[in-house]
């Protein structure tokens, strides 16, 4: 067995978009490879989008992580590191828009004179709302309330009217944070950001362009082996997932869990083959630029290993 070590960032990051490579584990798609993959956490994230994953890749500590390309592209632009995106893994803006009521027909101008709280203290995901926005001419129309530090119970917060988000209309969070208050009927979705962000590779699998280059046939099963897992997830029921993962997230409602992953299956949030595309590649690079995260554009050729991923999956 060739041994991967694989950071996956602080605890806070272990979200329900990250399942496949615990399905890949959990099934023996990994093994079948020739691959002992071992899971590590790192100490902290920083919310600032170069969280503990990549400091572990960039030492050493850790052989590849799972994050965002946005961290590779402003990195390769700011010269501090060459960091190569080998595995596609979420192909969608995987955050939402939720209230304390529905809203049918709710579209993207029903915030118009209204307060979004912003929630989870993540840049990538307050740079595509405040894009969204911008795009749809909303930007002066739309009080945004972000917190400065991610908080546990800001969401138990707005349902109660209470705390910085309390006087809100609206919040915003990932579908992980999201999904108990909604799986109990305290909160309802009002729809996903993936309709205004389009297809673009929001996580996906990283390592250090060096390591890539001294261990392409181990990174190229490690692709295999996620392209299996991708293909189980899409033809498996959230309930079969939640079985096959719940493990993996001690302390979570199995009906958050399975609530979760059926939304996400329902938006095509995952990959269908660990293959990052160069259009989403290239839109995922527009929005960061034209909201400021980095003024270089990159190159996909640089960035993207297309070749480890080539023939798996789907």
């Amino acid at each position: 067995m060739r041994k991967l070590r694989m950071n996956q960032g602080d605890p806070t990051e272990g979200r329900i978009y990250f399942l496949p490579h615990f399905v890949a584990q959990d099934r023996g798609f990994f093994a079948d490879e020739g691959l002992e993959v071992e899971f590590v956490w790192a100490e902290h994230g920083d919310h600032l989008a170069k969280s503990g994953q990549i400091p572990a890749v960039l030492s050493g500590a850790a052989d590849l992580t799972v994050g965002g390309p946005m961290v590779t592209m402003r990195m390769f632009a700011e010269g501090s590191a060459h960091l190569v995106n080998f595995g596609a893994l979420v192909a969608k803006n995987p955050w939402y828009l939720t209230g304390r009521a529905a809203e049918p027909g709710f579209t993207l101008e029903s915030l118009a004179g209204r307060t979004v709280f912003d929630a989870a203290s993540i840049t990538t995901s307050t740079l595509s709302l405040r894009h969204a926005l911008s795009q749809a001419g909303l930007s002066d129309a739309v009080e945004v309330i972000e917190l400065a530090h991610e908080d546990p119970e800001a969401i138990t917060d707005f349902i109660a009217g209470r705390g910085p988000g309390g006087g809100a209309d609206v919040i915003y969070h990932s579908m992980h944070a999201l999904a108990p208050a909604l799986a109990a009927g305290e909160l309802h979705a009002l729809s996903d950001l993936a309709r205004f962000t389009g297809d673009v590779p929001w996580s996906a699998y990283i390592t250090r362009a060096e390591t890539l280059d001294a261990r392409r046939a181990d990174f190229a099963a490690f692709a295999a082996a996620i392209g299996r897992a991708l293909d189980w997830v899409a033809a498996t029921d959230p309930e079969a997932i939640a079985d096959q993962v719940g493990a993996y997230y001690p302390g979570y409602p199995r009906a958050a869990l399975i609530h979760g992953i059926g939304a996400y299956k329902d938006l095509g949030l995952w990959a269908t083959a660990p293959v990052i595309s160069r259009a989403d590649f290239e839109r995922f690079r527009t929005l960061l630029m034209e909201t400021g995260w980095f003024e270089t554009p990159v190159p996909y050729e640089a960035l993207v290993a297309t070749d480890v991923a080539a023939g798996a999956g789907a």
